[in-house]
């Protein structure tokens, strides 16, 4: 029963079968880079993990796709590599592989000539393979371009977006360049873009402008991304304490007292959220406390967080007082969004709370939702064995 749903958007239902597929070679990478340079094609990589799910769904749904197939095995030299195992973990290192599957097309002498990360349905994936002949569209040439000079307000959201696509890191030049912008140009949209993605010292110019000028922000970003941007930079102003390796608990009960001085929009906010990011790392039990006791206070309409933290309760939690106030996280979920995987989570804590009862409503309730949602028997099979479990009392 895991929470963490894999959501592929704009994907085709495959509902027939393909009969060729992608020939990706089994030797090492010198043999892979000789064929290549023989041929006089270029190399698609496939960088992968054995626990990466869009991973598997590539390689289930789109390597044996007629049109991939035949696309790749007439214009590529293709390879499979496990990013985590052998010659994977040197080619990771080397081509700064981050996420998965991660998607590099590389010339015969090993440059990258393109890469993107992520799953993409059939139509995309050909496109991306196309787009490595024409020099000008592709990931090289154009992080160079951008590179060769200072970034721009009308190109740095554009290189920012370039990167990130790959799961690369954009910040040192973005930082680069917005602190180069005059502070009343801070308020342009590209910028705020830098500003509010990457910039997190309180010291910095920007971040004195934009704490001293939050109107401005606000009249132009509104305010629910002001108060997002501000709780962002709540959190990291305790960062060096949370996410230290040993916890200095005098020294981040001070700073909390400094940062409430401070007195910033959503302060207790930020403070219980650096609370249980401390706590979770250093005191368990103080964490699952703070949590039954504050977690609704500030995440009573949000459905996403209420499920997810009532499940890590059902999870973890063993103590019944805790587990009611899981229950109440999963009901408030529910009543914002009865979906399956909150009603699926409703019915889970209700079984381990000892309320056989209404966990067997909940649990008919998710099936019958999982059916509404055209969902397979094997998705909701474990929401069926909680079932027996809730009915024999097991």
């Amino acid at each position: 029963m895991k929470k963490s749903l894999l959501i592929f958007s704009a994907l085709p239902v495959l509902a027939f079968s393909q009969n060729r597929h992608i020939n990706f070679e089994t030797g090492n990478l010198a043999s892979v880079f000789e064929k290549a340079k023989k041929e006089n094609k270029f190399i698609l990589v496939d960088a992968y993990t054995t626990w990466c799910g869009p991973c598997k769904w590539m390689s289930k749904n789109i390597f044996t796709n007629d049109t991939a197939a035949d696309y790749y095995n007439a214009n590529f030299v293709t390879l499979k590599i496990d990013a985590e195992k052998g010659e994977g973990i040197g080619f990771a290192e080397k081509y700064d592989v981050r996420c998965y599957p991660n998607f590099l097309i590389l010339d015969g002498e090993g440059k990258i000539v393109h890469r993107i990360a992520g799953s993409m349905p059939t139509a995309a994936f050909v496109d991306f393979g196309k787009t490595a002949f024409t020099k000008e569209k592709t990931f090289a040439y154009k992080r160079t371009e951008f590179e060769k000079s200072a970034l721009t307000e009308a190109n740095v959201t554009e290189y920012i977006d370039l990167l990130m696509n790959c799961c690369l890191d954009p910040s040192p030049k973005a930082l680069e360049y917005i602190a180069s912008v005059k502070e009343t140009d801070l308020v342009k949209e590209n910028n705020w873009t830098v500003l509010r993605d990457f910039v997190y010292n309180h010291e910095s110019r920007e971040m004195k402008y934009f704490l001293n000028n939050l109107s401005q922000f606000e009249k132009a970003f509104g305010k629910d991304a002001v108060e997002q941007k501000l709780e962002q930079l709540g959190k990291s102003y305790f960062s060096k304490y949370t996410r230290a390796k040993e916890f200095d608990k005098d020294a981040y009960e001070n700073s909390k007292k400094e940062f409430a001085n401070m007195k910033w929009p959503n302060t207790n906010k930020i403070i219980f959220e650096a609370d249980m990011e401390a706590y979770k790392r250093f005191d368990n039990t103080k964490y699952y406390e703070l949590a039954a006791s504050d977690f609704q206070k500030y995440y009573n309409n949000n459905s996403q967080e209420l499920n997810g933290m009532a499940w890590d309760f059902y999870e973890k939690v063993s103590d019944k007082k805790l587990l009611n106030s899981a229950v109440k996280m999963a009901q408030r979920a529910c009543e914002i969004n009865p979906s399956y995987a909150n009603l699926d989570t409703y019915a889970a804590v209700l079984y381990k709370s000892g309320d056989l009862k209404n966990a067997e409503v909940q649990a008919n309730k998710a099936i019958d939702k999982a059916k509404e949602e055209k969902m397979g028997a094997d998705d909701y099979k474990e929401t069926s064995e909680l079932l027996k479990k809730i009915k024999t009392g097991k």
